[in-house]
């Protein structure tokens, strides 16, 4: 069985396993290529065409205010409905073209889409009862104004030296906080040591003065540098990025000076991906950008939501490299990885050939380990980067173990396509792996 006969094709929660009653086709006086798509779910007690039409107005012009007679300006600036997929009485998914010449062309596009968007009234007006912007396609004019991420899945690969068939095996510093510079280092030496070649700082690790950031990245640079002159592997360090964003490139900067081969902050909660846009911009800055999403689960959840397609796609324009997605086979960890089918979904919408972009590696974390990441194998296959957090670095005999036994799991699935628990144990009994077997028995 494939992997999407086995947890099927997404669909947003709101029309999770139901199909249209009716899907109504109208006309639009804008191109395409001239327009940007948005679609949302609404349910209203409304009637839905006039309600549909209502969003792509306020989205865009409002309604005509004055005396004089309309423009024919304002009727062309103004958006308008040419798809709707009917659910139910007053329920369904509205297709809105929303012409571009509403935009500055040489203006920041990220704020403007945004803006354009849900910056308005659509997330905001009482006149439904659930509302949910799921999705958005750029005509090519507009897709060309993003950067993408800088590095790409090939070039990551060339950076840290692994060939194609091997996932980008790695871990997240724990604990969170109470650590000093010479503990950090000494966890980056023994995991890299493992063979972990993506190393991040943890969210919590705000560069207290029991762990100055300056300290910390050059402590680590030399520990990895150490663990590279015996195991010949390089490892993409990226230590957590705590400035404001009229500050975050000088600090970027500072921490590749001191050796940071990689920058991870959050794009959510405390900066946003206008922020990933103007460092992935910037020539001066040619390390992998890894965008922490703590806190997403506040906007892709509830009656009035951004789904997470949404965010996918707007961290891959701006410039992500590296972004969190969830973990298949865990369900006691996130909100995310109760969604398997989602979770492909994001890797697809990370991976797939989309212009001049290069992809976003999606990242499993939060509750990966041994047990589970056949699992991840088998349905993203090597294509991402897998990072085991406590399950790593706690094992019994230290990180280095943990690490080792994280590649001894990726053996398993390489060589015998395991995935279960019970057969993981037998192969490592079998195959003598010692460092494995310390966390199945």
């Amino acid at each position: 069985m494939g992997v999407l006969e086995r947890y099927g094709e997404y669909e947003p929660v709101e029309i999770k396993g139901r199909e249209p009653i009716d899907v109504i086709e109208l006309e639009s006086q804008h191109d395409p290529d001239e327009s940007i798509t948005f679609v949302y779910y609404i349910k209203t007690n409304a009637d839905l065409i006039e309600t549909a039409k209502k969003v792509a107005e306020e989205e865009t012009t409002g309604r005509w205010i004055g005396n004089k007679p309309v423009t024919e300006l304002y009727l062309k600036a103004r958006a308008d409905v040419s798809r709707v997929e009917v659910y139910g009485d007053g329920e369904g998914v509205i297709y809105v073209r929303s012409p571009i010449r509403n935009l500055d062309l040489d203006g920041d596009m990220f704020y403007q889409l945004q803006m354009l968007s849900a910056g308005g009234p659509i997330l905001e007006f009482v006149y439904y009862e659930r509302v949910a912007y799921l999705d958005f396609e750029l005509p090519p004019k507009i897709l060309e104004r993003f950067p993408g991420p800088k590095f790409g899945i090939k070039r990551i690969r060339e950076m840290i030296g692994i060939p194609d068939d091997t996932p980008i095996m790695g871990t997240i510093i724990k604990p969170c906080a109470g650590l000093t510079p010479e503990e950090v280092a000494e966890k980056c030496y023994e995991a890299a040591l493992g063979g972990a070649v993506l190393i991040k700082d943890d969210e919590k690790m705000m560069g207290p003065d029991y762990c100055p950031f300056e300290r910390k990245i050059k402590l680590v640079r030399e520990a990895l540098d150490a663990a590279e002159k015996e195991t010949g592997r390089k490892v993409i360090y990226c230590p957590h990025i705590v400035a404001r964003p009229d500050q975050i490139k000088s600090v970027v900067k500072r921490a590749i000076d001191l050796g940071a081969t990689g920058v991870m902050f959050n794009a959510f909660l405390a900066n946003n991906l206008g922020t990933v846009e103007a460092l992935a911009s910037d020539p001066e800055i040619n390390v992998p950008i890894y965008v922490h999403s703590g806190g997403r689960s506040a906007m892709t959840t509830g009656p009035r939501r951004i789904d997470e397609v949404v965010w996918a796609k707007l961290v891959r324009l701006c410039g992500g490299d590296f972004y969190q997605i969830g973990v298949m086979g865990q369900f006691n960890v996130h909100v995310a990885s109760l969604n398997p089918p989602m979770l492909l979904k994001l890797a697809d919408v990370f991976r797939r050939p989309w212009g001049h972009l290069k992809e976003t590696i999606p990242v499993t974390a939060g509750g990966l380990g041994v047990k589970n990441l056949g699992k991840n194998i088998e349905a993203f296959g090597c294509d991402f980067a897998a990072l085991a957090g406590s399950n790593l670095l706690d094992h019994p005999w230290g990180p280095k173990a943990g690490a080792i036994a994280m590649d001894q799991a990726r053996q398993a699935y390489a060589e015998e396509k395991i995935t279960e628990p019970d057969q993981l144990r037998e192969y490592a009994r079998r195959k003598g792996f010692k460092e494995l077997l310390a966390l199945l028995e």
